[in-house]
């Protein structure tokens, strides 16, 4: 034997000061996180280095035998079975290895049964070899049972099992070594100058690799802890970020509601009160003058409806869908231009291509669409209008929109009008907020295209082929 220490003694007081600083480790641990685990561990190695002092007294007696002394016997059994125990809490085994967790249960039950066993036998007065022969039956039997639990922790494929695999395999082949040196005599001759002569310098030995590795692990998992934590952090500050997204748009939404409220049923609705006081005085001395009145009236109080219904179809969920768009800009478009004598020419998505359209960006296409009609009513002079809405397929479940009003008019110089001209930045502004970009082509006596072009998601297309990019502006 090659000599690792001066001496025996030498050699167990190294061990016994780093199994009693793992100690001091797992219980200084403990206070701090108050996890179950480290005071578990910390109970297991005590109990494994008194074991170990006791083994040592159990050595000087010529008749020794493996298990015979009772306390070491009973010892040892309550730090295996918290051994199997912070297996257990370590790996979550019950969750992720179910046959092995039974095993495992077993184990834990033979250790007890043990105990209670050899308490009742120590008890009568049973001799030391039959307790002997029992304790050494029921170490192999151990052994054997967690030569199958170890291989299948491989599975689990966690960083935390390679830690505790490499710790077993210490532990486990430092507690073989010293069963099968029990019975050698040429190796177990206890000689003070040579210490692995002693079984328990091999339990031993096994027993601090094994809390290394184990402290190891128990590093990993506690920084895997925290980034699991971290990573729940950082999902909170996005939700609660999201949230404030979510809150901003519900209160633009609002605030467009009261814009909307204000500039178009405010002035309709105070000019309808205003009429209304007039007629009532012109009733009785100037009839035809108070039926003017309450014709103005009438317009007011349609166009009010005409806007409530424009609000109340922006908000209502039921109407976001892309065909539900496309019905309500066919209508809006026939109802203004036919009072204007427009022939109107409609390019419009086939049924069979919808999809599910966010309130705010249905608002806006549905306002821009409208903005570029009264534009085309008021300045442009023309006889033919034609509109186009095509839907192109996009990667990732997206959709290109392109939206085109064209019309035979008057048309005008762009450069010339800016972008402050004829709601030109109101336009281009809801072009910006679709994510899109708004072209305008236009000269004087050739007519004037808008064209918007953005992108949306949530377009579902059941055909090969969406539709066909805008053609070119048609000469009338």
């Amino acid at each position: 034997m090659v000599n690792v220490f001066p001496t025996y003694t030498l050699f167990r007081i190294f061990l016994d000061g780093m199994l009693t600083m793992m100690i001091v480790y797992a219980l200084l641990s403990f206070w701090q996180e108050r996890k179950a685990i480290y005071w578990q561990y910390a109970v297991y190695m005590t109990c494994m280095l008194i074991t170990f002092r006791l083994d040592d007294s159990d050595y000087q007696r010529a008749d020794y035998a493996p298990g015979a002394n009772y306390w070491v016997a009973t010892l040892e059994s309550i730090a295996f079975i918290l051994y199997i125990r912070f297996a257990i809490l370590l790996i979550n085994i019950p969750q992720n290895d179910p046959f092995s967790y039974r095993l495992l249960r077993y184990m834990m039950a033979l250790l007890a049964g043990s105990v209670v066993i050899d308490t009742v036998l120590w008890l009568v007065g049973v001799s030391d070899v039959v307790r002997s022969n029992l304790y050494t039956v029921n170490r192999f039997v151990l052994a054997g049972l967690a030569l199958v639990v170890v291989p299948r922790f491989f599975r689990l494929r966690q960083p935390v099992v390679a830690y505790f695999i490499t710790g077993s395999f210490f532990f486990v082949l430092g507690c073989l070594i010293a069963l099968i040196i029990n019975f050698m005599p040429s190796l177990f001759t206890r000689e003070p100058n040579h210490p692995l002569t002693y079984p328990v310098s091999y339990i031993q030995v096994g027993v601090v690799l094994e809390t290394l590795c184990f402290t190891l692990g128990l590093s990993r998992l506690n920084g895997q802890t925290e980034a699991d934590k971290r990573a729940v952090q950082a999902q909170l500050i996005e939700q609660l970020r999201e949230n404030e997204r979510k809150q901003q748009k519900l209160q633009s939404i609002r605030d467009d509601i009261a814009r909307d409220l204000h500039d178009e049923l405010g002035a309709d609705l105070g000019g309808i009160g205003m009429l209304a006081q007039a007629a009532r005085q012109q009733l009785a001395t100037r009839p035809d003058e108070a039926l003017d009145k309450l014709a103005l009236i009438s317009g007011s109080a349609r166009r009010v409806v005409a806007t409530m219904r424009e609000i109340i179809w922006n908000l209502n969920s039921v109407h976001n869908t892309l065909q539900n768009v496309v019905a309500r800009l066919e209508e809006t478009a026939r109802t203004l231009l036919s009072q204007q004598a427009i022939a109107l020419h409609l390019e419009l998505p086939a049924p069979h291509i919808d999809g599910t359209l966010p309130a705010e960006y249905r608002r806006d296409l549905f306002l821009l669409f409208k903005e570029a009609l009264h534009n085309l009513i008021r300045h442009s002079a023309a006889t033919h209008a034609r509109i186009r809405l095509s839907v192109e397929p996009l990667p990732d479940n997206r959709a290109l929109i392109r939206l085109s009003v064209q019309d035979n008019g008057r048309g005008f110089d762009p450069e010339a009008v800016g972008v402050g001209g004829n709601g030109l930045r109101s336009m281009q502004q809801r072009a910006v907020s679709l994510g899109g970009s708004l072209h305008i082509h236009s000269h004087r006596g050739e007519g004037t295209t808008l064209r918007f072009t953005g992108p949306v998601e949530g377009i579902l297309f059941t055909e090969t082929e969406a539709g066909q990019p805008l053609a070119e502006e048609t000469k009338w």
